[in-house]
């Protein structure tokens, strides 16, 4: 490539704020700089870049945004390219490297990775992108049989990756089997870097599920194409919600099954650390509020005015989240997925009699955690309840889909039967299990509170990115708000 730094990073500049994942596009770019770059082989006609982001109105010496991009000679997005899809593979799964200008890429292969000497380099592949509503670029490679699933984070972030860091707990450690094997990573060392902790893992490799598809899009599919929750249609959603509730009181078991193991250890939910949780709650909280204040002027009237409302009641929601250290608890904090919602689940291709929460039925995938969270945020153990409230948010996300593409009403009874059948099946998964409350009311209780967090988090998510949907968790929040006014009366 013959394109000098400036030339890319007024390229990348123009272009970055219409890009799915990139994160910041409500806060305007004032410049963008190549951290690193480094030429990928010639019949790529590509390079792989670092580009630091430095947002309007922040601070040029600590606010930049640091992504990873793979580009060809115009600097337009070359990732689902076949050459260099099997290039990242090549590196990854053989464990080689590539020096950039000063830092380092450097594969890491998993004992799940197959032998890529003898099958990446010389058979044809295809390369399809799958999850484009998202927040890092992930593709479906085929090379024969054989298929596996890239994902590039966008956004790097130095330190500890979930995503590496779980799917190799469930490779070595667990005995597991719902969720695709990690095969390997792709790690940025950077040119400074002296301490391992300062690296930034960049891209992960795990095999690819044929025959499955999302719960999301499975959902969907039935949902717009039945009777709602009436008829045969309505009792496959049922069976396959049903299905996702085990599968996610199997997953948690996962999780808690190696004491042994420190990051992985199950912890007391203490006073001091439910104290703890409800604060980084409330500031998460007026830190999502703070966005919404900002953001209130490029609203359109209607929404303005209910965004509104919600800023005016933003202590006493706020204020909600001191109710965690009351509750009595006596469940045990665990890793959970952190991300946890219809998307990144996995549901077989089968008739519904067959889905009954058997393993290899559903699969789960993406370990990242929210995009929105730092890493060290995403490692914390927490209570289980966080997942369950993400999938149940998900529900309603679900319903409120399919009212926008069809003709069919969202009703908030439907919402109220998926997450009764979810919940029903998870506590029978959970039932006698340290990590989840044997006090029902304690239960909904810590569920409610995860559902708000998880809502104000939404929030910010659309604000950020899909200015369309905050109606949808604002309507809960919304919902809250009532019922905090109500706790008020």
């Amino acid at each position: 490539m013959t394109c000098d730094d400036a030339t890319i990073a007024s390229h990348l500049a123009a272009s970055l704020p219409s890009m799915r994942w990139f994160a910041d596009k409500g806060a305007g770019i004032a410049g963008v700089s190549l951290y690193d770059r480094a030429s990928l082989p010639r019949e790529t006609a590509a390079e792989i870049a670092i580009a630091d982001v430095q947002l309007a109105g922040g601070d040029p010496s600590s606010d930049a945004r640091r992504y990873v991009l793979m580009i060809d000679a115009a600097g337009d997005d070359a990732i689902a390219t076949p050459a260099v899809a099997r290039w990242l593979l090549d590196l990854v799964l053989s464990g080689r490297s590539l020096p950039g200008r000063g830092g380092q890429f450097v594969g890491h292969a998993t004992g799940h990775s197959p032998q890529a000497a003898s099958v990446v380099p010389t058979a044809p592949i295809t390369v399809s992108a799958i999850g484009g509503d998202a927040s890092n670029t992930s593709l479906v490679v085929r090379c024969g049989s054989t298929g596996w699933i890239i994902k590039l984070f966008r956004r790097c972030r130095a330190g500890v990756q979930p995503e590496v860091e779980i799917g190799e707990f469930f490779s070595a450690a667990s005995p597991w089997q719902d969720t695709p094997r990690l095969c390997g990573w792709l790690e940025y060392l950077p040119a400074d870097d002296h301490f391992a902790a300062t690296s930034t893992a960049i891209a992960t490799v795990h095999e690819f599920a044929p025959g499955y598809t999302t719960g999301w899009d499975r959902l969907v599919g039935l949902l717009t194409a039945g009777d709602g929750l009436a008829g045969h249609s309505g009792d496959e959603v049922l069976a396959i919600v049903a299905s996702l509730g085990r599968a996610t009181a199997r997953m948690h078991r996962a999780f808690s099954a190696r004491p042994d193991i420190p990051a992985f250890a199950p912890e007391s939910a203490t006073p001091v650390g439910r104290q703890a949780a409800a604060l980084r709650m409330r500031e998460h909280a007026q830190g999502v509020f703070a966005l919404i204040e900002s953001r209130l002027p490029q609203m359109e009237p209607t929404m303005a005015g209910r965004l509104a409302a919600v800023l005016d009641a933003r202590s006493r929601l706020v204020s909600h989240f001191e109710r965690l250290p009351s509750i009595a608890l006596d469940c045990d904090n665990i890793r959970v997925h952190g991300d946890y919602h219809l998307g990144q689940v996995l549901v077989a291709e089968h008739e519904s009699q067959l889905l009954v929460a058997e393993q290899g039925n559903v699969l789960v995938i993406d370990f990242e955690g929210e995009p929105g969270r730092t890493l060290a945020e995403r490692r914390e153990k927490t209570a289980a309840a966080k997942d369950v409230a993400g999938m149940c948010r998900s529900f309603d996300y679900l319903l409120r889909h399919v009212a926008k593409s069809s003709t069919r009403p969202y009703a908030a009874a439907d919402l109220a039967r998926l997450e009764a059948c979810y919940l029903d099946a998870y506590r029978e998964g959970a039932a006698g299990q340290p990590w989840w409350p044997a006090d029902r009311d304690a239960a909904d209780a810590l569920l409610a509170l995860f559902k708000l967090d998880k809502a104000i988090y939404e929030m910010a998510y659309e604000v950020n990115n899909r200015p369309d949907w905050i109606d949808v968790p604002l309507a809960a929040i919304e919902e809250a708000m009532a019922t905090v006014a109500r706790s008020h009366a």
